[in-house]
């Protein structure tokens, strides 16, 4: 039999300290090693697939893609998309995809998709659902109460004290009309960091919650060139990189006022900001750099993709993200996994970066934005690759798809009424 173990995790939640205890399960009989891996079928739902709109349509496609190349579990990814996403579903060759509606509108007009999507789902063994506040979490969660399903919650950070007050009436409505009901029915909650499952906590979810990390994929070789030849006037430059969402949740405002003082100082430093306009913000920021003077030191170079990515990647002397909300940022973790060092602010939750000395996490001000860009870029080329060496260890022993997928799995099973999982953390609320 397993021996379990109670280990507490003391999380800050509000002011207000919150003990998580964790289930450790540390040994496992002879019988249990032997038994047969689980199985089934379980269907993964979001919203959108076009790598536009962030991180879930990057992190849950590769998530569900694993389990399924690796494990005993088929996986059908339910995809809500609008009109016009950009998406292949030959990228997903081990995943059974459907795509519907994610207009709330569509589903109160069309009567049948209630009863399609019911019938698409009946025949699964569980149903894990990505993000909240979008009529794909509701549309999965009405149906699994309807079918006597299990379903996994996955937050991604949408519970995190900014994103609740982004909108903040209308999801304070809705929390009580429908979310929190959803939240709380999950048979278990799946959290990217300790950090979120506190958010769960604040949010009156009682129920187990695994935690989980993303995962990343490094390729085996990175090169600069392609990066540096598509945008020329970076030749020579220090880079700093930022690789994201053109959004102010991401701290923009902050970096640029930082940067108005850093570039005083090194002359040789280019800010990249790399990624998709999001809500109209790109404009918004350029005006706040024409303001400051630094038109020649800021440059736009819209979304990268694929192998333009991660020349970017390696052409770059840091990688900051200044967030005020994060789940667990995809790009700080690709970062580090290609040698980068990392400025981060408390809101990206990973606190292994300063755990492990891959870089600086800091507070979402100005002053110590500059502060840690003028460290970083003092640095000597042997201190910042060796504060990137420990990044791209730590990614490549925590972070990899692999052992996340194998993780997941685990979880699917336990819901189902497997196993509990063995290499799984599993929290569990009591008050102090």
């Amino acid at each position: 039999m397993r021996r379990a173990v109670d280990r507490v995790v003391f999380c800050n939640v509000q002011g207000r300290s919150v003990s998580l205890v964790a289930e450790d399960r540390t040994t496992r009989s002879a019988a249990e090693e032997k038994a047969p891996l689980p199985g089934g079928r379980w269907v993964n739902v979001v919203t959108h697939l076009d790598a536009s709109y962030g991180g879930l349509s990057a992190v849950v496609p590769r998530l569900a893609s694993t389990i399924a190349s690796s494990t005993n579990f088929a996986i059908d990814l339910a995809a809500f998309c609008v009109p016009g996403e950009k998406y292949s579903a030959s990228d997903y060759p081990a995943l059974s995809i459907t795509a519907w509606p994610a207009s709330r509108m569509a589903w109160l007009k069309q009567g049948r998709l209630k009863a399609d999507f019911r019938d698409r789902l009946k025949d699964a063994d569980g149903i894990h659902i990505h993000g909240l506040w979008e009529q794909s979490t509701s549309a999965a969660a009405n149906a699994a109460h309807a079918l006597r399903k299990p379903y996994i919650v996955s937050a991604h950070g949408m519970l995190e004290a900014w994103a609740l007050k982004n909108k903040r009436l209308k999801k304070a409505i809705y929390a009580a009309l429908a979310e929190r009901s959803n939240v709380k029915g999950a048979a278990c909650l799946h959290a990217l960091t300790h950090a979120e499952a506190g958010d769960y906590r604040r949010f009156g979810a009682k129920g187990p919650i695994a935690v989980v990390p993303n995962g990343v994929a490094i390729p085996q070789t990175l090169d600069p060139e392609p990066f540096l030849n598509a945008f020329p006037s970076l030749r020579g430059k220090q880079l700093v990189l930022f690789l994201g969402r053109i959004h102010f949740k991401k701290g923009l405002d902050i970096l640029v006022e930082a940067w108005a003082s850093v570039a005083k100082r090194w002359p040789e430093a280019q800010l990249v900001l790399a990624g998709p306009d999001f809500e109209g913000t790109r404009a918004s920021v350029e005006t706040m750099i024409a303001e400051r003077g630094l038109n020649e030191r800021v440059l736009f170079t819209g979304m990268l993709r694929d192998d333009l990515k991660w020349s970017a990647l390696a052409a770059a002397q840091c990688f900051i993200l200044p967030s005020y909300s994060e789940g667990l940022s995809v790009s700080t973790l690709e970062a580090m996994g290609t040698g980068l060092p990392v400025i981060v602010t408390e809101q990206c939750n990973l606190p292994e970066v300063a755990q492990f000395e891959t870089g600086w996490v800091i507070q979402s001000n100005a002053g110590a934005v500059a502060s840690a860009l003028d460290e970083c870029l003092q640095n000597s080329q042997a201190m910042n690759e060796a504060i990137g060496e420990r990044g791209r260890t730590l990614i490549g022993e925590r972070y990899n798809w692999a052992a996340v997928g194998r993780q997941m799995s685990e979880v699917y099973g336990w819901v189902q009424g497997g196993a509990f999982p063995a290499s799984v953390e599993i929290l569990r609320a009591h008050a102090v």
